[in-house]
Parts: C-alpha cells; structure tokens; sequence
C-alpha cells in the first residue's frame, strides 16, 4: 500500500477523532464540568467555551470521523454566531480547556497511553491553525468568496453550491444566494447536481451551470448569462488564488516549528537544551532576545535558567514570586483552579512591561513589549517553565495570530524535550 505522507497525516487526524469517540461519554462530562465552572465563577470566557462545548458534544454524539466536516463546520458556525473572527488569545484558551480534559480522560482509561497523545495534539493544534487561518485571512475564506461573487454587480452569478466529497457519495455543504435551506446528499454527482438544481432552481434558457473543484468539495456556480462559460476562467482562477493565500499563510509558522524542533532535539544534555530551547525561540520567531525561566509549583517561583542576548549573568541570578507580576500570577492561578480540568498553556503579550513587571527589571533589561510563552507538557498538565521574549531593548512590537500559534507549538516541543532531562518535581 503507498501510503503518501499527506494520506498518513490524515490518518493522524482520524486516529484522534476516533479517540474523542471511544471516550465520548467521560469527555462530555469533563467538557460539561468546566462548563458549569465557569458559570458559576462568571468567566468572561464561557460563550465561548460553551459554543465549543455544544459543538464538540454534538459531533461526537454524531460518531461523524470526518476531520474536514469538523474543521470548516466549526469555523463556519463560530462566524455564524459571533460575527467575528476569534481572538488568538481566547481561541488557544477555549481549545487548550477542551485538549487538556482529552489528555485527562485517555491517560485515566488507557495504561502506555503515551502513544495516543500526539494524534489528540495534532488533531486540536489542526483545528487551531485552520481557525487562527480564518482570524487574518477571513476575506479569504471561501464563503466570504461566495457571498462577494453572489453580490458582484459585475458577475451575474444567480447562486453557489459547496458539495463535499463523503465516504458514499456526495453531500450539500452550503448554498449561498438563496434564502431557503435545504439538505442533499446523493450517490453520484448527476444525482445530486440534479437534486439541487431541482430545488434551487434556475432560470430556463437564461442561465448555466458550471463546477468547479475546490480543495475536497465542488463548487457549482449557477450563472444568469447565456456566454457563461466566459466566467469560468476567471473563477477557476480565483479558486487557485484563494488556495494560494490560505497555504502561504500556513507554510511559514509551520516551517519554524519544524526547523525549532529539529534544532532542539541535537541536545545532549538539559544545560544544552535549554541554551538550544533560547536560540530557537529567538532565531526561528521574530525576536530578538530569549530568557529561560524554571516555574516551581510548590514555592510559586521563577528561575532563571539562561538568557539569550540579554545579560546571562543576570538572568541567572533571577529567583522571583510570581506574585510580583499581577498578570502572570493571575494566568498561573488558572493552572490550579477547584476545577483541574480548567488548566491551559497559552502566551501572553504584554504591550508595555513597566505595567506589569517589577521596575527593577524593567530598567535593567530596558523591557518595552514582552511576550510570555510556556514551557509545557499537555499530556501531563504539567508547566515546566516559560520563555520570556522580545525585541530587543527599548522595542514596542505587536505579536500577530501566526506568531501566537507558533508560540504554543514551540511550548510544547520545549517541554517534552526538558522533561527527559529533570526529573519531577515533588
């Protein structure tokens, strides 16, 4: 069997829906016990977990495996309800709560589960870069092509269907230019092109219909004009460069991520690894400078571990209270809620430092913009540390949604590489 890469990722995928529906039952309630936390703590926070929560419980209940349904239903239902992209912040917080009570329940059913946590990462840090994609490239995304092609005063398109590619056939994913809402799925493509067309309608002798592919769907353009085979050109051309767009955003966090990983995992030992974890932080994002700090849960302390263009010295002889930065503190606290499932690693920006970090250090380093971003090991939920970044001195910057999502992935490599060179903290 030629098992291409591309199929074997998939098959990655697929491996941890079927594990969210092996344990569907205890996830929900997991899901459903943050849920009702963060009710009664009033999180600011709960929509939106509870759209995640009502979404995820009713695909699994569902038994639907099919990755692609999930990631552009999801997508396509999260801008249905909010009317907006979601904040990088706030989407890592909702799909960290929701991983992490993931990890719980396989690691309490499963003995050597190990093996099954990375196809539940990969599957939530999927489902992130496709929704991060859509928070800066949202006039990119392909039904927001739609409705601007329906509404275009200069093409005369009458309606746009999406039909998906299913296991047994086909299957109507949208229709846009219709006020009526209907379902479609069939056995062959002259069925159900049939089906839609029936129900949709098109004006006899006045208008043509024409597919076009689209990554796994069909996109079946209904056109009011008697050329229209005109337009397809320029269509099939839109549809390559809104592919274009959607995998040159995709391409360059991924590369770092990769290159970071590669880099790390020549360490021979935890001095090397966390001088390595420095440089890769600062040469494979857009910083400048990188301190590496140990966080002791037991004394709720930073230590200093080493400092990439910034003053090694220094950084070393830094053992602080957490407590002395009200913002970080209050992120930590989250780590040790009533509530254990409520545990998330997430970056934190900080636009201006000298109102969030002690003066001490906000002059010694001449901090302007700092980004926080944890060391961690989901599948334990387990903070190791954090890697303090910025610019360089004196420099204000803004960290967009790309970086964010590089930074988590970067967390999570870091710190299952420096677990296996210390041992647990008791």
């Amino acid at each position: 069997m030629n098992l291409t890469l591309n199929n074997h990722m998939k098959l990655v995928l697929k491996n941890g829906v079927e594990l969210l529906c092996d344990h569907q039952d205890q996830i929900i309630k997991e899901w459903a016990d943050i849920l009702e936390y963060m009710k009664i703590h009033h999180k600011k926070s709960v929509h939106a977990f509870e759209f995640a929560f009502s979404f995820f419980s009713q695909f699994l209940k569902m038994n639907e495996q099919n990755i692609d349904h999930l990631i552009s239903d999801i997508r396509t239902e999260w801008f249905q309800q909010f009317h907006r992209p979601p904040e990088p912040n706030l989407l890592i917080f909702i799909l960290s709560l929701l991983e992490n009570a993931v990890h719980k329940v396989i690691k309490l059913n499963t003995t050597r589960s190990f093996h099954l946590h990375p196809s539940v990462q990969f599957l939530f840090s999927k489902i992130c870069e496709e929704m991060l994609a859509s928070t800066k490239h949202d006039k990119f995304h392909i039904d927001s092509l739609c409705e601007q092609m329906v509404q275009s005063e200069q093409l005369d398109i009458e309606w746009i269907a999406r039909v998906e590619h299913v296991e047994n056939g086909y299957r109507l994913k949208k229709i846009t230019g219709l006020s009526m809402e209907f379902q479609v799925i069939a056995s062959s493509w002259f069925q159900i092109t049939e089906e839609i067309l029936q129900k949709a309608g098109r004006k006899k002798g006045k208008s043509d219909v024409f597919p076009i592919p689209w990554k796994n769907e069909t996109l079946l353009f209904c056109i009011n004009n008697h050329d229209g085979a005109s337009f397809v050109p320029f269509l099939t051309y839109a549809m390559h460069v809104l592919q274009i767009e959607e995998e040159n955003y995709q391409i360059h966090w991924k590369d770092g991520v990769i290159l970071f990983n590669e880099w790390i995992m020549r360490s021979k030992n935890l001095d090397e690894a966390i001088k390595n974890i420095a440089y890769g932080y600062a040469h494979y994002l857009p910083f400048e400078r990188c301190a590496i700090f140990r966080y002791s849960n037991t004394e709720e302390k930073g230590q200093g571990l080493f400092g990439y263009h910034f003053n090694d010295e220094e950084i070393r002889s830094i053992k602080e209270d957490i407590d002395n930065f009200p913002s970080l503190y209050k992120s930590l606290a989250r780590l040790n809620p009533a509530n254990e499932a409520l545990k998330n690693f997430q970056p934190l920006y900080f636009s201006h430092a000298s109102e969030e970090f002690p003066y001490r250090y906000v002059q010694t380093f001449q901090l302007e913009s700092v980004v926080v971003a944890p060391i961690y090991v989901p599948a334990d939920g387990k903070l190791i540390g954090a890697a303090f970044l910025d610019r360089g001195p004196g420099k204000f910057f803004d960290v967009d949604s790309n970086t964010f999502a590089a930074l988590l992935k970067f967390g999570q490599g870091a710190g299952e590489l420096l677990s296996k060179f210390t041992e647990p903290e008791h």
